[in-house]
């Protein structure tokens, strides 16, 4: 289970470099660009934030799975 909530934090991780280079690049473009880029970036910005969001809930679910089960069986 660890090894899940790994993966899903590396998920949500690239989620975020690829948000910030996405932003970086938009800020390199010439002005009259730059307005049509940041109407797609708060497109690719809805769609991201909505996975990191889902990853968030997975990593939530896995952590609660983790704790019932010790306390169930003791601290390990």
């Amino acid at each position: 289970m660890i090894e899940d909530i790994n993966l899903k934090n590396a998920e949500v991780s690239a989620i975020l470099t690829m948000v910030f280079d996405e932003v970086q690049r938009i800020y390199e473009l010439k002005k009259g660009v730059r307005e049509y880029e940041l109407d797609r970036l708060k497109d690719t910005l809805t769609t991201s934030f909505y996975m990191m969001s889902k990853r968030v809930e997975d990593i939530n679910e896995i952590a609660s799975l983790i704790m019932k089960k010790e306390g169930k069986g003791g601290k390990k």
